[in-house]
Protein backbone atom coordinates (compact mmCIF):
# COMPACT_ATOMS: atom_id res chain seq x y z
CA UNK A 1 0.00 0.00 0.00
CA UNK A 2 1.48 3.32 -1.03
CA UNK A 3 -0.01 6.56 0.22
CA UNK A 4 -1.19 8.90 -2.50
CA UNK A 5 0.19 12.45 -2.37
CA UNK A 6 -2.21 14.74 -0.60
CA UNK A 7 -3.58 17.70 -2.49
CA UNK A 8 -4.90 20.74 -0.68
CA UNK A 9 -8.66 20.58 -0.29
CA UNK A 10 -11.30 23.11 0.60
CA UNK A 11 -11.70 21.69 4.13
CA UNK A 12 -8.97 22.90 6.48
CA UNK A 13 -9.79 20.06 8.88
CA UNK A 14 -8.30 17.59 6.38
CA UNK A 15 -4.88 19.22 6.55
CA UNK A 16 -2.17 17.67 8.69
CA UNK A 17 -0.96 19.09 11.96
CA UNK A 18 2.82 18.97 12.08
CA UNK A 19 3.31 21.11 15.15
CA UNK A 20 6.61 20.47 16.94
CA UNK A 21 4.83 19.23 20.08
CA UNK A 22 3.42 16.26 18.15
CA UNK A 23 6.72 15.10 16.68
CA UNK A 24 7.48 13.24 19.92
CA UNK A 25 4.64 10.82 19.16
CA UNK A 26 6.83 8.82 16.77
CA UNK A 27 7.71 5.71 18.76
CA UNK A 28 11.17 4.44 17.83
CA UNK A 29 12.05 2.96 21.20
CA UNK A 30 10.78 -0.60 20.74
CA UNK A 31 10.78 -1.80 17.15
CA UNK A 32 8.36 -4.55 16.26
CA UNK A 33 9.96 -7.95 15.62
CA UNK A 34 10.73 -8.76 11.99
CA UNK A 35 8.71 -11.45 10.25
CA UNK A 36 10.85 -14.07 8.56
CA UNK A 37 10.82 -14.10 4.79
CA UNK A 38 9.14 -10.72 4.34
CA UNK A 39 12.24 -8.86 3.22
CA UNK A 40 15.24 -9.46 0.99
CA UNK A 41 17.45 -12.23 2.34
CA UNK A 42 20.56 -10.07 1.89
CA UNK A 43 19.32 -7.24 4.10
CA UNK A 44 20.40 -7.00 7.68
CA UNK A 45 17.89 -6.27 10.44
CA UNK A 46 18.95 -2.79 11.54
CA UNK A 47 19.03 -3.82 15.21
CA UNK A 48 21.69 -6.46 14.35
CA UNK A 49 23.92 -4.33 12.11
CA UNK A 50 26.95 -4.28 14.37
CA UNK A 51 28.15 -2.69 17.58
CA UNK A 52 25.08 -2.01 19.78
CA UNK A 53 26.35 1.50 20.63
CA UNK A 54 26.72 2.37 16.92
CA UNK A 55 23.28 0.93 16.17
CA UNK A 56 21.70 2.89 19.04
CA UNK A 57 23.40 6.08 17.85
CA UNK A 58 22.11 5.51 14.30
CA UNK A 59 18.59 4.74 15.57
CA UNK A 60 18.58 8.05 17.48
CA UNK A 61 19.68 9.86 14.32
CA UNK A 62 17.02 8.04 12.27
CA UNK A 63 14.38 8.84 14.89
CA UNK A 64 15.21 12.56 14.84
CA UNK A 65 15.13 12.57 11.04
CA UNK A 66 11.78 10.77 10.76
CA UNK A 67 10.24 12.91 13.51
CA UNK A 68 10.64 15.97 11.30
CA UNK A 69 8.16 14.40 8.87
CA UNK A 70 5.60 13.14 11.39
CA UNK A 71 2.14 14.60 10.91
CA UNK A 72 -1.01 13.68 12.84
CA UNK A 73 -3.85 14.36 10.39
CA UNK A 74 -6.31 16.94 11.70
CA UNK A 75 -9.24 14.96 10.44
CA UNK A 76 -8.10 11.92 12.45
CA UNK A 77 -7.76 14.13 15.54
CA UNK A 78 -11.23 15.58 15.01
CA UNK A 79 -12.66 12.06 14.69
CA UNK A 80 -10.80 10.91 17.82
CA UNK A 81 -8.78 8.33 15.90
CA UNK A 82 -5.76 6.82 17.61
CA UNK A 83 -3.55 3.90 16.68
CA UNK A 84 -0.06 2.59 16.06
CA UNK A 85 0.44 1.29 12.53
CA UNK A 86 3.71 -0.58 11.95
CA UNK A 87 5.60 0.23 8.78
CA UNK A 88 8.45 -1.92 7.52
CA UNK A 89 11.09 -0.61 5.22
CA UNK A 90 14.33 -1.59 3.54
CA UNK A 91 17.07 0.86 2.63
CA UNK A 92 20.66 1.07 1.36
CA UNK A 93 23.73 2.40 3.16
CA UNK A 94 23.29 5.76 1.42
CA UNK A 95 19.79 6.08 2.93
CA UNK A 96 17.85 5.46 -0.29
CA UNK A 97 14.63 3.50 0.20
CA UNK A 98 14.34 0.15 -1.55
CA UNK A 99 10.82 -0.61 -0.42
CA UNK A 100 8.28 -0.10 2.33
CA UNK A 101 4.92 -1.44 3.37
CA UNK A 102 2.34 -1.40 6.08
CA UNK A 103 2.75 -4.49 8.24
CA UNK A 104 0.17 -3.78 10.93
CA UNK A 105 -2.80 -1.52 10.38
CA UNK A 106 -3.97 0.95 13.00
CA UNK A 107 -7.64 0.38 12.24
CA UNK A 108 -7.87 3.83 10.67
CA UNK A 109 -6.81 4.28 7.02
CA UNK A 110 -6.04 7.97 7.59
CA UNK A 111 -3.42 7.06 10.21
CA UNK A 112 -1.99 4.21 8.13
CA UNK A 113 -1.54 6.56 5.16
CA UNK A 114 0.04 9.23 7.39
CA UNK A 115 2.62 6.72 8.68
CA UNK A 116 3.57 5.65 5.15
CA UNK A 117 3.66 9.27 3.97
CA UNK A 118 6.03 10.13 6.82
CA UNK A 119 8.54 7.59 5.56
CA UNK A 120 8.12 8.56 1.90
CA UNK A 121 8.58 12.26 2.69
CA UNK A 122 11.64 11.53 4.85
CA UNK A 123 13.52 9.78 2.03
CA UNK A 124 16.40 9.67 1.68
CA UNK A 125 17.12 8.51 5.21
CA UNK A 126 20.39 9.33 7.00
CA UNK A 127 23.31 7.35 5.60
CA UNK A 128 24.54 4.40 7.64
CA UNK A 129 27.95 4.97 9.30
CA UNK A 130 30.96 2.87 8.33
CA UNK A 131 31.03 1.13 11.72
CA UNK A 132 27.85 -0.79 10.91
CA UNK A 133 27.84 -3.96 8.80
CA UNK A 134 25.65 -4.67 5.79
CA UNK A 135 24.77 -3.11 2.45
CA UNK A 136 21.00 -3.03 2.89
CA UNK A 137 19.01 -2.84 6.08
CA UNK A 138 15.44 -3.51 7.15
CA UNK A 139 13.48 -2.14 10.03
CA UNK A 140 9.96 -2.33 11.47
CA UNK A 141 8.74 0.92 12.95
CA UNK A 142 5.59 1.46 15.02
CA UNK A 143 4.27 5.01 14.55
CA UNK A 144 2.10 6.08 17.47
CA UNK A 145 -0.83 8.43 16.95
CA UNK A 146 -2.17 9.22 20.40
CA UNK A 147 -4.48 12.00 21.55
CA UNK A 148 -3.45 13.38 24.91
Amino acid sequence: MVAEPKTPGPNADDEADNSPAEVADVDHSEPAPEKEGTQSQSSVPLQNAGNPAAVDNYLRKLSRHLSRFYEYPRRARRLGQEGAPVITFEFRRDGSLIGHSLRTESGHPILDEAALAMLENAAPLPSVPEGMSGQTFRYALPVRFSLR
